[in-house]
């Protein structure tokens, strides 16, 4: 642990990380330790798909923080239910009298492609990525809410874990992008609902090299990289820009979500209005939209052009997307 006063961004701050007994996680419990936070450690011990084990992942990352100079608290309750979510909030106040930080970032991967994806897969992961951001948000949201209201508060701050997949797309992952664009419309509500209360509320999605990068959607890259090498997909990268969030510089920032990727944090704007077609007089006829919609992808040398007059016969004899006008 530093001792620089420059470096004690947290100072005094209770933080409170789910899944953070290994990869991103466990990077985050311990940067946010680093600069002077308490931690509450969650985790399961579960493998990467949520089966069961006998492993204490939470009780490994206590042990390198106090050893350190830290302080922190193990938990092992399921985030993926209310009554969950309620005891490890309850676990910081119970422990430390207050609650700062919270970062969500439990989950397991279920890959299938949808055509072989089961209703239990698919609740499965509902259940512990969204699911399981509200059930800890919401405790924490209602404390944070209460102590503002009786003027002892001011600070909070909620930092929840998306994926990169939601820009890159997520073949056989359907379950979890699907829960992780949830995640992203979540923080963006709660952050217009507890800016009221000074708390701020910020998603990341995270590359980084973990237990899930193994079972679908990632290789590894860095099999022969060398340990002086920088290495793009050390979790550490992930965790510094959590720890910046979490800290009190970050608290003019709220209802964003950001890409670590390395050496690179990516600003990535959600659910924007890119182009649009505009009739004023009355609305689209589906015969005119057959002309129209091209448009919005690049058909024509200008936008205002019309399509390409052979554009159907091309886009039907080659079957692409609809950006075919463009090419």
């Amino acid at each position: 642990m530093t001792d620089e006063p420059a470096a004690r961004l947290l100072e005094d701050r209770v933080a409170l990380v789910t899944g953070a007994g290994r990869g991103i996680g466990r990077a985050e419990a311990l940067a946010l330790a680093a600069y002077g936070a308490r931690v509450v450690v969650n985790d399961l011990g579960v493998a990467a798909d949520g089966s069961e084990t006998a492993e204490t992942p939470a009780e490994e990352v206590v042990a390198e923080i106090t050893v350190r100079g830290g302080e922190a608290v193990a938990d092992r309750h399921d985030i993926g239910s209310s009554d969950g979510g309620a005891a490890v909030v309850a676990r910081a106040l119970d422990t430390w009298g207050r609650l700062d930080v919270v970062v969500n970032n439990a989950g397991f991967g279920r890959p299938r492609m949808v055509f072989n994806l089961d209703e239990t897969e698919w609740d499965d992961v509902i259940r512990v990525h969204l699911r399981g951001a509200f059930a800890v948000s919401a405790p924490a949201c209602r404390w944070w809410r209460s102590e503002h209201k009786a003027g002892r508060g001011g600070y909070g701050r909620l930092v929840n874990t998306a994926t990169g997949l939601l820009v890159y797309g997520g073949a056989g992952q359907s379950n979890y992008v699907a829960a992780k664009a949830g995640v992203v419309a979540f923080t963006e509500a709660v952050a217009t609902e507890m800016a009221p209360y000074g708390v701020t509320a910020n998603a990341i999605m995270p590359s980084a090299r973990t237990r899930l990068a193994t079972i679908g959607w990632r290789i590894d890259r860095n099999a022969a990289r060398s340990e002086e090498a920088f290495d793009p997909t050390d979790p550490n990268h992930v965790a510094e820009m959590v720890a910046y969030l979490a800290a009190p510089a970050a608290g003019w920032i709220s209802g964003q979500c950001f890409q670590v990727r390395g050496g690179t944090v990516e600003h990535v704007r959600t659910w924007e209005v890119r182009d649009q077609l505009e009739r004023h007089d009355h609305g689209w006829a589906a015969t005119d939209l057959v002309a129209e919609v091209p448009r919005l992808f690049g058909a024509g040398a200008k936008r205002s052009d019309p399509p390409p007059a052979d554009w159907q016969a091309r886009y039907q004899a080659r079957g692409t997307p609809a950006t075919a006008p463009g090419d």
